[in-house]
């Protein structure tokens, strides 16, 4: 077993650092080494050849299924709502579980603008749609929207359209909805009204303001519903059925019993969830628990623990894919390390209390190379935040909430009675993450670090505390070294170009300072300022952003800028844009930022027989010239030829994206820059950069970096040199961007 176990570890280590999905004939040969290494016992080869087995079918599978589905002209899709509607402003969003064809029983992301019908889940539509790929923005946090529908079973992503009627085939909405509408009306009045909704059905509507306390308190694990939650459900279903044996049934049945009733509860809260994927995780390793219980068998904690990963991995190898599967695996793993390494000593209050101090500071210093890993950095309020509030939600506040919901769906009257109360319960928690969420201090911001140095570093501190000795001690301290060093050596001055899909956002960052130039693109259901800059902005630590430059007037640039201004209430709006009221004119830009020099040189696109307003910045910083020229069309550039004859770049972004009129040959003949930055989508179905810019800046050995290829992209400046970082080079998996077709498009009908 525990052979079996490492072997489908291993292999699903290394199917994630594979360059490319394998061809489809390796099934064939992955059956064949199944069948070979179990006539000769060889448990650990098995057990590797059935992950990549498992691993590639599902793989194969789903692009199969997806070419099917992006590759044919599609104009209308039949499916079922499965997923609550998630209804904004101007438009709705849900998952849509096809019907019909080759990719039957896969889901679509389907966004709405302006539904003449109420959405819910269970109805059936037939929808006119457009097809797109889900696009994928490289970024620092790790996020990946790709490897997310590969985990979540989606195809595409689909809006539908207007020039054709949508048809309702079906409208019985399920159970789960009658139970969110009702629960949504009951605490509507609440102010913990999303942690309610997010403990009881997983339907996590948070603020921007919650999902930041959340991240600086390190209580996101609290608040969605996963093992912590169907386990809690489960043991206390097992305390209060203790009085079974009052019933005169033998001890054995007794047992069973009561196993299976606090399994079914268990269930019953994971579907209420929407059967989630950690919700379905954590069922998993109960009916194995349950399993081994039923037959009166114990299993050591490492068995049990490769048994469990080898079972989640086999049943579904791309949860490998997610942080979440290594941070439940993770967390679990360091449980059973620490029940077997540290036993319980003594009696009383004070023992327990020091044994629950313990435990928490164990975990917490554990689990601190994931957060860097996955999140970029760590929480200061973590130890404190679980130690307050993982027993209070735990023994108090989550079972009177759920008994409060069981209520609401059996007697309503006697739930209104006891909602106030479960506010009140909440209102601490609600009260510390909207402190933890106005502190920027509370989350100290890792520089990225090698992987690798993660993973030496976590080794040496497991094995720490599984020897405890002074030899070890010293190791540990020796592996932090390199990390140390390196976080000394981070430069103050770093430019990041990041990947908003078509349009552009740039910044630059000094510290903990930033100057932004423009927002990204704007799309019909949000934006890329709210859902990519603003998050990236907080994960690289800007905690005072001081300019926001919106160079011209365009949704590709303008995005929802205001919501910067929400965030950081002192930034200074600068443009030419006719419609950004409180705003200073491009010309009024100080010219010093901190060390560095900023120009906003002439005007250029106000030449012609129309203006069109545009900031075309100059930077001057360590010694490297940095131009981001904004939207100079092509006479614009012959304009700054002539007005700066000296003028000088190390570092240009192509205007346009790279148009083909753009970036003339004299102009990069003049400017001599030894690096060419591109912001576009990474579908690049327009093809930017031009192949005859391409040509010019292949003619001219300059290096073209591109966020279609790089994703964000990091240019660390020092006084005589630059490093450069490039995000989706460094992601893993490798195969990622291998999986994903371009949709063919529909014609739309007038």
């Amino acid at each position: 077993m525990i052979a079996l176990g490492l072997g489908v570890l291993l292999g699903c280590i290394l199917s994630l650092f594979l360059p490319a999905v394998p061809p489809f004939f390796v099934l064939w040969l992955l059956l064949v080494s199944v069948a070979f290494f179990s006539w000769r016992r060889c448990w650990f080869c098995v057990g590797l050849a059935l992950y990549l087995l498992s691993w590639h079918w599902a793989l194969i599978s789903h692009q199969q299924a997806m070419t099917a589905l992006l590759q044919t002209p599609v104009s209308m899709l039949e499916g079922r709502i499965t997923s609550i509607p998630r209804h904004f402003e101007r438009s709705s969003q849900f998952e849509l579980t096809l019907l019909q064809g080759p990719a039957a029983g896969y889901k679509v992301r389907v966004h709405w603008f302006q539904p003449k019908e109420p959405l819910y889940a269970g109805q059936i539509w037939q929808l006119p749609v457009n097809l797109s790929a889900i696009q994928d923005q490289a970024s620092r946090d790790g996020f990946s929207a790709v490897r997310h529908a590969l985990v979540q079973q989606q195809l595409a992503q689909a809006s539908v359209r207007s020039d054709q009627p949508a048809a309702l085939l079906g409208n019985q909405p399920q159970l789960r909805q009658h139970a969110f509408v009702a629960l949504q009306q009951a605490t509507d009045a609440l102010s913990s009204q999303s942690l309610l909704l997010a403990l009881t059905l997983g339907e996590r509507q948070f603020s921007a303001t919650e999902w930041q306390g959340l991240r600086h308190a390190a209580l996101g694990h609290l608040l969605a519903i996963s093992g912590l939650h169907i386990g809690l459900v489960f043991g206390w279903c097992c305390y209060l059925l203790l009085p079974l044996r009052l019933l005169g049934l033998p001890p054995r049945w007794q047992h069973r019993v009561k196993l299976v009733l606090a399994l079914a509860a268990a269930a019953t809260y994971a579907w209420l969830a929407g059967f989630a994927i950690p919700t379905v995780r954590a069922l998993l390793g109960l009916c194995l628990l349950v399993l081994y219980s039923w037959h009166w068998q114990r299993l050591s904690y490492h068995r049990f623990w490769l048994l469990l990963v080898a079972l989640l991995l086999l049943i579904q190898p791309l949860w490998s894919l997610t942080p979440g599967f290594w941070l439940s695996v993770g967390a679990v793993g360091l449980i059973f390390i620490f029940l077997w390494r540290f036993p319980a000593q003594g009696i009383g209050w004070l023992a327990k209390l020091k044994r629950l101090f313990g435990f928490h500071l164990f975990l917490t210093l554990c689990m601190m190379p994931f957060t860097v890993l996955f999140f970029g950095g760590i929480s200061l309020l973590a130890l404190l935040s679980n130690l307050l509030f993982v027993p209070w939600c735990s023994l108090l506040a989550i079972p009177v909430l759920l008994v409060t919901a069981c209520l609401q769906a059996l007697q309503p009257g006697w739930a209104a009675w006891l909602w106030p109360l479960v506010d009140g319960l909440f209102a601490p928690l609600l009260w510390w993450l909207e402190l933890a969420a106005s502190n920027h201090e509370l989350w100290w911001r890792i520089p990225e670090l090698p992987w690798t140095q993660l993973l030496v570093m976590s080794v040496s501190l497991l094995l720490l505390v599984l020897l405890r000795q002074r030899l070890m001690l010293l190791f540990a301290m020796l592996s932090c070294l390199p990390a140390w060093y390196l976080l000394q050596q981070q430069p103050d001055w770093r430019l990041h170009l990041l990947d908003v899909g078509q349009g552009q956002a740039v910044l630059v960052q000094h510290r903990q300072h930033g100057l932004l130039y423009n927002a990204g693109p704007g799309w019909a259901h949000g934006s890329a300022t709210e859902q990519l800059v603003l998050p990236y902005l907080q994960q690289v630590g800007v905690k005072v952003l001081h300019y926001l430059v919106l160079s011209h007037e365009h949704a590709e640039v303008l995005g929802h800028w205001p919501l910067l201004r929400q965030h950081y209430p002192a930034v200074q709006v600068v443009t030419d844009v006719p419609t950004a009221h409180a705003s200073l004119p491009c010309a009024s830009l100080s010219q010093q930022f901190f060390d560095a020099e900023l120009v906003v040189l002439q005007d250029w696109s106000q030449h012609g027989s129309e203006r069109r307003a545009s900031c075309v910045l100059w930077l001057h910083i360590s010694g490297w010239r940095i131009l981001l020229p904004g939207a100079m069309q092509p006479a614009d550039e012959m304009h700054l030829l002539q007005a700066y004859p000296d003028l000088r770049a190390d570092v240009v972004l192509l205007a346009r994206s790279g148009h083909n009129q753009s970036s003339s040959l004299d102009y990069l003949q003049q400017l001599q820059p030894k690096l060419a930055l591109s912001s576009h989508a990474h579908s690049n179905r327009v093809q930017r950069p031009a192949s005859v810019v391409r040509a010019r800046l292949e003619a001219l050995q300059i290096p073209l970096l591109s966020t279609a290829e790089q994703g964000t992209i990091q240019i660390a400046i020092a006084h005589d040199s630059v490093q450069i970082y490039s995000k989706r080079a460094r992601r893993v998996p490798f195969w990622l961007d291998s999986v994903q077709p371009e949709a063919v498009p529909v014609p739309v009908r007038r």
